[in-house]
Protein backbone atom coordinates (compact mmCIF):
# COMPACT_ATOMS: atom_id res chain seq x y z
CA UNK A 1 0.00 0.00 0.00
CA UNK A 2 2.83 2.40 0.86
CA UNK A 3 4.48 1.77 -2.52
CA UNK A 4 1.16 2.31 -4.30
CA UNK A 5 0.62 5.63 -2.52
CA UNK A 6 4.13 6.79 -3.41
CA UNK A 7 3.72 5.65 -7.01
CA UNK A 8 0.39 7.38 -7.59
CA UNK A 9 1.57 10.56 -5.87
CA UNK A 10 4.65 10.49 -8.09
CA UNK A 11 2.45 10.01 -11.15
CA UNK A 12 0.29 12.96 -10.14
CA UNK A 13 3.32 15.20 -9.66
CA UNK A 14 4.86 14.10 -12.94
CA UNK A 15 1.62 14.90 -14.74
CA UNK A 16 1.38 18.29 -13.04
CA UNK A 17 4.99 19.20 -13.79
CA UNK A 18 4.50 18.30 -17.45
CA UNK A 19 1.32 20.30 -18.05
CA UNK A 20 2.71 23.48 -16.46
CA UNK A 21 5.26 25.74 -18.15
CA UNK A 22 8.77 24.85 -16.99
CA UNK A 23 9.11 28.10 -15.04
CA UNK A 24 5.97 27.40 -13.02
CA UNK A 25 6.92 23.75 -12.51
CA UNK A 26 10.27 24.77 -11.06
CA UNK A 27 8.63 27.33 -8.80
CA UNK A 28 6.30 24.60 -7.53
CA UNK A 29 9.20 22.17 -7.10
CA UNK A 30 11.19 24.75 -5.15
CA UNK A 31 8.18 25.35 -2.90
CA UNK A 32 7.83 21.59 -2.26
CA UNK A 33 11.52 21.53 -1.37
CA UNK A 34 10.95 24.35 1.12
CA UNK A 35 8.07 22.46 2.70
CA UNK A 36 10.13 19.28 2.93
CA UNK A 37 12.94 21.22 4.57
CA UNK A 38 10.49 22.41 7.22
CA UNK A 39 8.68 19.13 7.90
CA UNK A 40 11.32 16.53 7.03
CA UNK A 41 13.25 16.74 10.27
CA UNK A 42 15.08 13.42 9.77
CA UNK A 43 16.47 14.34 6.34
CA UNK A 44 17.13 17.92 7.46
CA UNK A 45 19.16 16.76 10.45
CA UNK A 46 21.17 14.29 8.35
CA UNK A 47 22.01 17.04 5.86
CA UNK A 48 22.92 19.54 8.58
CA UNK A 49 25.12 17.09 10.49
CA UNK A 50 27.04 16.03 7.40
CA UNK A 51 27.37 19.53 5.94
CA UNK A 52 28.55 20.91 9.27
CA UNK A 53 31.48 18.52 9.68
CA UNK A 54 32.35 18.36 5.96
CA UNK A 55 32.25 22.10 5.24
CA UNK A 56 32.56 23.62 8.70
CA UNK A 57 29.33 25.59 8.29
CA UNK A 58 27.35 26.73 11.32
CA UNK A 59 24.33 28.77 12.33
CA UNK A 60 22.41 30.75 9.73
CA UNK A 61 24.86 29.92 6.96
CA UNK A 62 24.43 26.19 7.57
CA UNK A 63 20.64 26.50 7.60
CA UNK A 64 20.70 28.51 4.36
CA UNK A 65 22.86 25.93 2.60
CA UNK A 66 20.69 23.01 3.73
CA UNK A 67 17.53 24.83 2.72
CA UNK A 68 18.98 25.57 -0.72
CA UNK A 69 19.97 21.91 -1.02
CA UNK A 70 16.36 20.81 -0.52
CA UNK A 71 15.14 23.31 -3.12
CA UNK A 72 17.76 22.11 -5.59
CA UNK A 73 16.84 18.45 -5.12
CA UNK A 74 13.20 19.04 -5.97
CA UNK A 75 13.94 21.39 -8.86
CA UNK A 76 16.29 18.80 -10.33
CA UNK A 77 13.66 16.12 -9.83
CA UNK A 78 11.11 18.28 -11.66
CA UNK A 79 13.45 18.81 -14.61
CA UNK A 80 14.30 15.12 -14.63
CA UNK A 81 10.65 14.15 -15.13
CA UNK A 82 9.99 16.93 -17.64
CA UNK A 83 13.02 16.52 -19.86
CA UNK A 84 11.64 13.60 -21.89
CA UNK A 85 9.54 16.14 -23.78
CA UNK A 86 12.50 18.42 -24.48
CA UNK A 87 13.93 18.62 -27.98
CA UNK A 88 17.58 18.13 -28.78
CA UNK A 89 17.92 21.84 -29.58
CA UNK A 90 16.29 22.88 -26.30
CA UNK A 91 18.63 20.68 -24.29
CA UNK A 92 21.57 22.23 -26.10
CA UNK A 93 20.25 25.73 -25.45
CA UNK A 94 20.07 25.40 -21.65
CA UNK A 95 23.43 23.67 -21.13
CA UNK A 96 26.85 25.24 -21.33
CA UNK A 97 30.03 23.24 -20.88
CA UNK A 98 33.48 23.84 -19.44
CA UNK A 99 36.33 21.55 -20.43
CA UNK A 100 34.52 19.52 -23.10
CA UNK A 101 37.87 18.75 -24.72
CA UNK A 102 38.78 16.67 -21.65
CA UNK A 103 36.14 14.03 -22.36
CA UNK A 104 36.07 14.48 -26.13
CA UNK A 105 39.75 13.61 -26.44
CA UNK A 106 39.36 10.57 -24.19
CA UNK A 107 36.25 9.40 -26.06
CA UNK A 108 37.90 9.64 -29.46
CA UNK A 109 40.55 7.16 -28.37
CA UNK A 110 37.81 4.57 -28.88
CA UNK A 111 38.50 2.52 -25.73
CA UNK A 112 35.58 3.80 -23.69
CA UNK A 113 35.51 6.34 -20.88
CA UNK A 114 34.54 6.10 -17.23
CA UNK A 115 32.65 9.34 -16.55
CA UNK A 116 33.16 9.78 -12.82
CA UNK A 117 30.52 11.80 -11.02
CA UNK A 118 28.21 11.87 -8.03
CA UNK A 119 24.64 12.78 -7.17
CA UNK A 120 25.32 16.40 -8.07
CA UNK A 121 22.74 18.51 -9.85
CA UNK A 122 20.56 16.89 -12.51
CA UNK A 123 22.89 14.01 -13.35
CA UNK A 124 20.19 12.32 -15.46
CA UNK A 125 20.15 15.36 -17.74
CA UNK A 126 23.93 15.25 -18.03
CA UNK A 127 23.79 11.69 -19.36
CA UNK A 128 21.03 12.66 -21.79
CA UNK A 129 22.97 15.71 -22.97
CA UNK A 130 26.11 13.68 -23.62
CA UNK A 131 24.24 11.04 -25.63
CA UNK A 132 21.28 12.86 -27.20
CA UNK A 133 22.94 16.21 -27.90
CA UNK A 134 26.65 15.43 -28.27
CA UNK A 135 26.16 12.04 -29.93
CA UNK A 136 28.34 9.98 -27.58
CA UNK A 137 27.65 6.29 -27.08
CA UNK A 138 26.62 6.54 -23.44
CA UNK A 139 25.67 4.16 -20.68
CA UNK A 140 24.71 4.62 -17.04
CA UNK A 141 25.16 2.20 -14.16
CA UNK A 142 22.22 2.54 -11.80
CA UNK A 143 20.71 0.76 -8.83
CA UNK A 144 17.27 -0.64 -9.58
CA UNK A 145 14.51 1.40 -7.93
CA UNK A 146 12.49 -0.34 -5.22
CA UNK A 147 9.24 0.01 -7.24
CA UNK A 148 9.27 -1.82 -10.57
CA UNK A 149 6.89 0.72 -12.10
CA UNK A 150 9.11 3.67 -11.24
CA UNK A 151 12.17 1.76 -12.36
CA UNK A 152 10.56 1.01 -15.73
CA UNK A 153 9.84 4.73 -16.18
CA UNK A 154 13.45 5.61 -15.44
CA UNK A 155 14.84 2.99 -17.82
CA UNK A 156 12.40 4.07 -20.57
CA UNK A 157 13.53 7.67 -20.22
CA UNK A 158 17.21 6.74 -20.45
CA UNK A 159 16.50 4.66 -23.54
CA UNK A 160 14.58 7.60 -25.06
CA UNK A 161 17.83 9.58 -24.91
CA UNK A 162 19.87 6.63 -26.27
CA UNK A 163 21.49 6.03 -22.88
CA UNK A 164 22.18 2.35 -22.28
CA UNK A 165 20.91 1.38 -18.82
CA UNK A 166 23.18 -1.03 -16.94
CA UNK A 167 21.77 -2.25 -13.59
CA UNK A 168 24.22 -2.65 -10.73
CA UNK A 169 23.25 -6.33 -10.64
CA UNK A 170 24.52 -6.99 -14.16
CA UNK A 171 27.63 -9.04 -14.79
CA UNK A 172 31.01 -7.35 -14.92
CA UNK A 173 31.41 -8.78 -18.43
CA UNK A 174 28.58 -6.56 -19.68
CA UNK A 175 30.28 -3.46 -18.30
CA UNK A 176 33.63 -4.41 -19.80
CA UNK A 177 31.94 -5.14 -23.12
CA UNK A 178 30.32 -1.70 -23.18
CA UNK A 179 33.65 0.01 -22.54
CA UNK A 180 35.39 -2.07 -25.19
CA UNK A 181 32.64 -0.96 -27.58
CA UNK A 182 33.61 2.66 -26.92
CA UNK A 183 30.84 3.66 -24.52
CA UNK A 184 31.14 6.49 -22.03
CA UNK A 185 30.05 4.87 -18.79
CA UNK A 186 28.54 7.10 -16.11
CA UNK A 187 29.65 6.01 -12.63
CA UNK A 188 28.31 7.64 -9.47
CA UNK A 189 30.90 6.85 -6.82
CA UNK A 190 29.55 8.89 -3.92
CA UNK A 191 27.33 6.51 -1.95
CA UNK A 192 27.77 4.17 0.99
CA UNK A 193 27.07 0.65 -0.26
CA UNK A 194 27.83 -2.67 1.39
CA UNK A 195 26.63 -4.75 -1.57
CA UNK A 196 29.87 -4.43 -3.54
CA UNK A 197 33.61 -4.61 -2.85
CA UNK A 198 34.66 -1.45 -1.06
CA UNK A 199 37.43 0.31 0.79
CA UNK A 200 37.40 3.08 3.36
CA UNK A 201 38.77 6.15 1.60
CA UNK A 202 39.01 9.66 2.99
CA UNK A 203 36.26 11.99 1.79
CA UNK A 204 35.97 15.51 3.19
CA UNK A 205 38.49 14.49 5.84
CA UNK A 206 36.58 11.44 7.03
CA UNK A 207 36.78 7.83 5.85
CA UNK A 208 33.89 6.81 3.61
CA UNK A 209 33.03 3.42 2.16
CA UNK A 210 33.91 3.61 -1.55
CA UNK A 211 33.22 1.05 -4.27
CA UNK A 212 36.31 -0.53 -5.85
CA UNK A 213 34.77 -2.03 -8.99
CA UNK A 214 35.16 0.86 -11.47
CA UNK A 215 38.86 1.24 -10.66
CA UNK A 216 39.50 -2.48 -11.12
CA UNK A 217 37.99 -2.12 -14.59
CA UNK A 218 39.99 1.03 -15.34
CA UNK A 219 43.17 -0.76 -14.32
CA UNK A 220 42.37 -3.88 -16.33
CA UNK A 221 41.44 -2.03 -19.55
CA UNK A 222 43.45 1.16 -19.20
CA UNK A 223 40.18 3.10 -19.49
CA UNK A 224 40.47 6.88 -18.96
CA UNK A 225 38.56 8.21 -15.96
CA UNK A 226 37.11 11.70 -16.45
CA UNK A 227 35.47 13.53 -13.50
CA UNK A 228 32.49 15.73 -14.33
CA UNK A 229 29.32 17.21 -12.85
CA UNK A 230 26.33 19.34 -13.84
CA UNK A 231 25.21 22.44 -11.95
CA UNK A 232 21.95 24.37 -12.03
CA UNK A 233 22.40 28.12 -12.51
CA UNK A 234 20.25 30.89 -10.96
CA UNK A 235 18.32 31.25 -14.25
CA UNK A 236 17.65 27.47 -14.32
CA UNK A 237 20.09 26.78 -17.13
CA UNK A 238 22.97 24.38 -16.48
CA UNK A 239 26.74 24.21 -16.67
CA UNK A 240 28.56 20.90 -17.16
CA UNK A 241 32.06 21.06 -15.70
CA UNK A 242 34.49 18.44 -17.03
CA UNK A 243 37.87 18.01 -15.37
CA UNK A 244 40.99 16.55 -17.04
CA UNK A 245 41.28 12.74 -16.99
CA UNK A 246 42.75 11.40 -13.76
CA UNK A 247 46.35 10.26 -13.98
CA UNK A 248 47.05 6.80 -12.62
CA UNK A 249 50.30 4.88 -12.39
CA UNK A 250 49.36 1.23 -12.85
CA UNK A 251 51.99 -1.12 -11.42
CA UNK A 252 52.29 -4.77 -10.45
CA UNK A 253 50.95 -3.91 -6.97
CA UNK A 254 47.21 -4.21 -7.56
CA UNK A 255 46.10 -3.34 -4.02
CA UNK A 256 48.20 -0.21 -3.90
CA UNK A 257 47.04 0.85 -7.37
CA UNK A 258 43.36 0.57 -6.46
CA UNK A 259 43.88 2.41 -3.17
CA UNK A 260 45.65 5.31 -4.88
CA UNK A 261 43.05 5.45 -7.68
CA UNK A 262 40.16 5.58 -5.21
CA UNK A 263 41.85 8.39 -3.32
CA UNK A 264 42.06 10.42 -6.52
CA UNK A 265 38.43 9.64 -7.34
CA UNK A 266 37.19 10.85 -3.98
CA UNK A 267 39.35 13.96 -4.19
CA UNK A 268 37.84 14.77 -7.58
CA UNK A 269 34.26 14.25 -6.44
CA UNK A 270 34.95 16.38 -3.38
CA UNK A 271 36.31 19.10 -5.67
CA UNK A 272 33.17 18.96 -7.80
CA UNK A 273 30.91 19.16 -4.74
CA UNK A 274 32.82 22.10 -3.27
CA UNK A 275 32.16 24.10 -6.43
CA UNK A 276 28.55 24.41 -5.24
CA UNK A 277 27.78 22.34 -2.13
CA UNK A 278 24.03 23.04 -2.34
CA UNK A 279 23.81 20.81 -5.42
CA UNK A 280 24.91 17.55 -3.78
CA UNK A 281 22.38 15.21 -2.12
CA UNK A 282 23.42 15.66 1.49
CA UNK A 283 20.49 13.60 2.84
CA UNK A 284 22.31 10.38 1.87
CA UNK A 285 24.28 9.01 4.84
CA UNK A 286 27.63 9.03 3.06
CA UNK A 287 29.60 8.20 6.22
CA UNK A 288 27.09 5.71 7.67
CA UNK A 289 29.36 2.63 7.67
CA UNK A 290 32.39 3.02 9.90
CA UNK A 291 35.75 1.21 10.05
CA UNK A 292 36.05 -1.37 12.82
CA UNK A 293 38.25 0.95 14.89
CA UNK A 294 35.48 3.59 14.87
CA UNK A 295 32.52 1.41 15.82
CA UNK A 296 30.43 3.21 18.38
CA UNK A 297 31.39 6.66 17.17
CA UNK A 298 28.79 8.86 15.45
CA UNK A 299 28.83 8.99 11.64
Amino acid sequence: MKNDIIYYCAQALIHLFNILPRKLSLMLAGFIGEIWYLIGSKDRNIAKTQMEFALGLKGNQLNAYVRACFEMMFKNLADAVMMKSWSRDYIGSIIKVEGFENIDRAYKQGNGVIALTGHIGNFELMAAWLSYYKGFKSAAIGRKLYDERLNSMLVAQREHFNVLNIPTTTSIKSIISALKDGYTLGVLLDQDSRKVRTQFIEFFGKKALTAEGPMHIARKLGTPVVPLAIYRQPDDTYIVAILPPLEFEWTDNKDKDILNALKKCNQSIEQLIRRDPTQWVWIHKRWRTRPSDEIGKSA
